[in-house]
This record gives C-alpha cells, sequence and structure tokens, in this order.
C-alpha cells in the first residue's frame, strides 16, 4: 500500500451572520449551541451603543459556525496525469487532528473567553456545495477586542471576505453559510463521523469522498468543500451555552497540518525466485528508458507461458501496476512430469512511442513448495536486516525520491542474503513524547533481486524521521526500531 498526502490550499471558518474573518487563525473552532455576541456594528444612532462607544450596536450571530477548506492537488494529478497511478484505484481520507488530542483536562471545560464549553457526543460532516468560488482572506479573530483600541487599532481582525455573506469581495454566496441546513437540495453530505469524548481525531472516508477526489484528479474543478455539525445540532434551540470542538489548521506550523490522506496498492511482490505450485504468483516485467526512468507502454503486453517442451499452455492477461511496471497473475494446480520444472513466459506487443519493441522472454522455475505439512513444527527464522540507498541522519531535500533497499542476512553466514515477501516498514516522527505515524506498516516491495522501498518525499513536513522495520516468521514478530534516521528539509 502506497501513501500519498495532499494539503489545504485555504481554509477558512465562517461564523453564522457575522462577517468575521477567521481565515489564517491555527485552530478553527466550531460551535453550535447558545447565541454568541458579534462585532459592534455602526448604526449612527445615539441610543445605541457598544463596547463603550456610542452609535454602535452588538449584532446577534446564531449559534454555530463551518469550516472551508481547499485542496491543492496539483502533484497528485499530475502522478495520474503521467500514468504512475490509476485514479480509479484510489481511496482517500480526510485528516485534521483534534486540539484536544493531547490534553484529557481539556473535556468538557470552559476553552473560550466566552464561556464556550468543549463539545461531546456530536456528529460532524464533510459536505460539498457544487459551483462558485471563494477567497481565503486574512483575519485571524472570532470575536473583536471589547477594549478603547479595538479595533482600529488591531490588524489581525478582518471583515473581508470569504465570511458568512460573501465569497469575494464582489460576490455572495448562493445561500449565506454556503448552504441551508434545513434544505439538503442546497448540499451534499460526502462523509460524516461521530465522535464520543470529543478528543478524537477527524478521518473522513466514504466511497461518496473516493468518487469526489477521484473526479478532481482526472480534471474536474473543485466546488466549495467543508465542515460542520449535522444540521441537527445546528438547528438546536434554548440551549444556555455554547459547544465547541477544535481542530488545527493549515496555519497551525506544526506537523499536525490538516491532509488529505491518498492510499494506492502499488506494492511489488514478484514470484519469480520462488514460484509454486497451488497458490497464487506474479510475474514482473519492467520498463525504463535509457536513463533507468519508468515508462508507460501504449498499450497492455501480450503474455504466454511456454512449458518445457515448447507449448504455449497459457495466455494471461498482463496488466499495469505502476509506470514501467507490468505483471500477469498465475495459479498452476498441476504440470507434466515433475517438479522442479523450467517455464518461459514471453512478453510481445511491446510498444513504446508507436514502436514495437523485441519480445521479451524471462525464465521461471516452477517448485511445490508453497506449502509445509508434517509433524514438526515450524522454526522462526530470524534475519538481519541493512539498509542502503539512505545514510543515517542524511538530510534531504523535500521533492526527492529514494530507492531504499533493505537486504535480509541469512543466519550464520556472512554475506548471503534471502529475498522475504513478509518485510514491513513504517515512517513516523517525534511530537514531544509522542510518536506521529507519517506511513503505517507497509509491505515493501520484493522483485527477483531485491527488497527495497520507494521514498516520495513530495509531500513530506521538513522535520526529522524515523524507519522501523518489522518481519514476520512461523508467527514471531520481530521490530527493529530506528533502523534509520533522516531529516527532510526546505528547499531553497
Amino acid at each position: 500500500m502506497s501513501i500519498y498526502r495532499s494539503y489545504f490550499s485555504k481554509n477558512n471558518t465562517i461564523v453564522a451572520n457575522s462577517d468575521v474573518n477567521t481565515a489564517k487563525n491555527p485552530v478553527t473552532q466550531l460551535f453550535y449551541g447558545k447565541n454568541r455576541s458579534g462585532k459592534c456594528i455602526y448604526t449612527g444612532l445615539s441610543g445605541d451603543t457598544c463596547s463603550g462607544r456610542s452609535g454602535f450596536t452588538q449584532s446577534v450571530v446564531n449559534g454555530y459556525s463551518r469550516f472551508l477548506f481547499g485542496l491543492d492537488l496539483d502533484d497528485l494529478t499530475s502522478k495520474v496525469g503521467s500514468c504512475c497511478i490509476s485514479s480509479g484505484d484510489m481511496t482517500h481520507t480526510l485528516k485534521m487532528t483534534n486540539t484536544s488530542n493531547f490534553d484529557d483536562a481539556l473535556l468538557n471545560e470552559f476553552i473560550l473567553i466566552d464561556g464556550t464549553r468543549r463539545a461531546t457526543s456530536f456528529d460532524l460532516m464533510l459536505f460539498k456545495v457544487s459551483g462558485g468560488t471563494w477567497d481565503e482572506g486574512v483575519g485571524y479573530d472570532y470575536q473583536l477586542p471589547r477594549d478603547m483600541f479595538g479595533p482600529e487599532f488591531d490588524l489581525t481582525h478582518s471583515t473581508r471576505p470569504s465570511n458568512w455573506f460573501s465569497s469575494t469581495t464582489i460576490t455572495a454566496w448562493g445561500n449565506s453559510g454556503t448552504y441551508i441546513n434545513s434544505s439538503p437540495a442546497t448540499y451534499s453530505v460526502l462523509a460524516t463521523q461521530s465522535f464520543d469524548n470529543g478528543n478524537e481525531n477527524i478521518e473522513f472516508s466514504s466511497p461518496a469522498l473516493d468518487t469526489e477526489i477521484n473526479s478532481l484528479l482526472t480534471g474536474t474543478p473543485q466546488s466549495t468543500y467543508g465542515i460542520a455539525f449535522i444540521p441537527s445540532f445546528e438547528n438546536l434551540s434554548g440551549l444556555t451555552q455554547a459547544y465547541s470542538v477544535g481542530f488545527f489548521t493549515k496555519y497551525t506550523q506544526t506537523f499536525y497540518e490538516p491532509f488529505l490522506e491518498s492510499y494506492y496498492d502499488h506494492t511489488i511482490n514478484d514470484n519469480r525466485s520462488n514460484f509454486n505450485l497451488h497458490k497464487t504468483n506474479r510475474l514482473f516485467l519492467y520498463v525504463y528508458d535509457y536513463n533507468g526512468k519508468p515508462i508507460c507502454l501504449d498499450v497492455l503486453p501480450v503474455v504466454n507461458i511456454i512449458s518445457c517442451d515448447g507449448l504455449t499452455v497459457l495466455t494471461p492477461i498482463a496488466k499495469k501496476l505502476t509506470c514501467g511496471v507490468y505483471y500477469i497473475e498465475l495459479n498452476i494446480t498441476s504440470i507434466p512430469g515433475t517438479v522442479p520444472t523450467l517455464y518461459e513466459d514471453v512478453w510481445s506487443n511491446i510498444s513504446i512511442g508507436g514502436v514495437i519493441q523485441p519480445d521479451m522472454t524471462n525464465e521461471f522455475v516452477i517448485y511445490d513448495n508453497a506449502y509445509s505439512i508434517g509433524s514438526t513444527a515450524g522454526v522462526p527464522t530470524i534475519y538481519g536486516y541493512s539498509v542502503s540507498g539512505l545514510k543515517e541522519n542524511e538530510k534531504i531535500t523535500s521533492g526527492e525520491s529514494r530507492k531504499v533497499f533493505i537486504s535480509a542476512r541469512v543466519p550464520y553466514t556472512t554475506d548471503e542474503q534471502a529475498l522475504i515477501d513478509t518485510i514491513q516498514y513504517r515512517l513516523y516522527v517525534t511530537q514531544g513524547t509522542t510518536q506521529v505515524e507519517v506511513t503505517p506498516w507497509t509491505a515493501v516491495n520484493k522483485t527477483f533481486t531485491s527488497n527495497y522501498l520507494l521514498l516520495d518525499t513530495s509531500w513530506m513536513i521538513p522535520n526529522e524521521y524515523y524507519l522501523d522495520i518489522k518481519a514476520t516468521s512461523n508467527e514471531q514478530v520481530d521490530i527493529y526500531r530506528k533502523v534509520i534516521t533522516f531529516q527532510i528539509v526546505n528547499q531553497l
């Protein structure tokens, strides 16, 4: 399983019936409940006062807010366009970190200056409003300061769009707040999530979200996307308090910046070195240009499986895994004669740029070692592991791509290597004493000659990263911590 992260291109929290702009806040506070005081607005009436100022009155804000965001999908779109990834094979999860995730003392506490209580037992939804564009703006504050120096000396406050009423300086939303919560026809729900304690992180995923993102990757323009309490919470009335939940935004300037995580299975498990009867085996073909760059063929190749006596016994359908990597799947239950025996896989109709290339003939040996049956229990095999292609404490510029080889040394030997299809790796960073997982346990590629992983740093935030390795043998799981440490640094 491969993972790619797309970060937010912009975000903003809009507050019901208020023109306050909170675009660049490092945290979004989604709230519902008791009406909250809005900004002081000028009326010119001598009887009106607000914050000690004559001629102003206090606006009233309905009790909820909504978080809007846009996605930077340019790099992922280019990968799809270059044939390295098929958008139809991807699934997606939108992730945001809860600001209460690290401190249980914040549960059910009063967390804002106006007495808003931390929400618990609620549902959020990921929504879409078709059409329209919006600008982020530069505001920070949810409320104007209540002192003699606000707002004219408060440069962080802005009422410029986007806000509840306007999407840009000269354009209003089709519906204030982007949609009407009592009218399902004005919005679409892409995913929902229930929160028990209120300190859980957002992890929106659904078939509807997969369909939406995959359509964006093939050219569909982005709509307006956002996160809000489901309508039944926004429409609650008669509450004596407001309830809020906070999540880090793109301006948090920490590793907890929100992102869309995309998953696609590009794991190579080449069985050419250990092809067995009675199990599904994969045989691969790799295509590179003269510079060693993987390239895609014009069409899928044709494959013939040739027996040891020269007869074509199978014509499996070739499939593309990723750019420059093609494979076939075979499940052979019996062959004439005895094993081991030598077969050939002949790849033809190999077309690059309209030019047909010569056929490629490869060999593989068929064994019958898929299962071990007997009276003796198996004994785990423990290998020694080393990593190459990446130096300890190496500084890597964001955007580089590395092929990292993992070598497994056979026990009680000095240089005998083994190819293993049960090796996994994970990447993580540390924030204080907390390990933040970047890539969960993922299978390492196994080709005919090596075990390796591809390290794509284009989406990795500058930080210090740790690589762990896990190997499984006969029900024994061995984890090797911090096999390698490296740093991602900003491009100059």
